[in-house]
């Protein structure tokens, strides 16, 4: 009985495996840009992080408000950039 089990499940096996081969060149640049957009993204993050960072020492609440309200910016640049990059990936695979 196990073996008839086995053979039944061999062409879903098959299938599965058969879904699962290389990628072609289109989707091997998908998942580049993917990576990229994981890389702007972490690349805003850090840089708002930093400037929030400055902004914590600012002398004064103006000049912090205005370090905070740059950070901000920088993050949503990134952001922005990232989903454009992801969407663009999308569209490959």
């Amino acid at each position: 009985m196990k073996k008839i089990a086995l053979f039944a499940a061999l062409p879903v096996a098959a299938l599965a495996l058969s879904a699962c081969g290389e990628d072609s060149a289109v989707e091997e640049q998908g998942d580049m840009l993917e990576e990229r957009a994981d890389e702007v993204e972490d690349y805003g993050d850090d840089h708002a992080a930093a400037m929030e960072e400055r902004a914590d020492e600012a002398p004064t609440d103006a000049q912090e408000d205005a370090l905070n309200a740059r950070a901000e910016e920088i993050d949503d640049i990134g952001d922005e950039r990232a989903d454009a990059l992801n969407e663009r990936a999308d569209e490959m695979e």
